[in-house]
């Protein structure tokens, strides 16, 4: 038996601590949110085009790159595939902390990221719920 918080307090506590570890891989590029924003608007212009339509912004920025609109648009829907995958990977360390059944089980999620969480760093977090 481990003593500290109660099992949902240490739930979203390990959620927060797992949320950290991925907004820091995700963030290890250097790139600023207003950048990020543009990607945003970027994806969504690239899957413009590789639907068949056009996209002034992929157009330009592949004339600067000397390359196609749909050489284009791939790169950027390829880009955005790795912050998917990064998501999914949050998403599921979520689910499988929701999902253990003793603080054992929980602090074995965050283990297995390499991540270690301390049980009264714990106990002192708010319990608003993290998706």
């Amino acid at each position: 038996m481990i003593l500290g918080p109660d099992l949902t307090t240490l739930k979203e506590a390990a959620k927060k601590r797992a949320q950290s570890y991925f907004v820091s891989i995700a963030e290890s590029d250097g790139v600023e949110p207003t950048l990020r924003a543009m990607y945003v608007l970027k994806l969504q212009e690239a899957r413009r085009v590789l639907a068949g339509g056009a996209s002034d912004m992929i157009h330009e920025e592949a004339q600067i790159r000397g390359i196609s609109d749909t050489e284009m648009a791939q790169m950027v829907d390829a880009m955005a595939a790795d912050s998917t995958r990064l998501e999914m990977a949050r998403m599921q360390t979520n689910v499988a902390i929701d999902a253990a059944t003793s603080e054992a089980g929980v602090l074995a999620v965050l283990a297995s990221l390499g991540l270690t969480l301390s049980l009264d760093a714990a106990a002192a977090q708010p319990t608003t719920p993290i998706v």
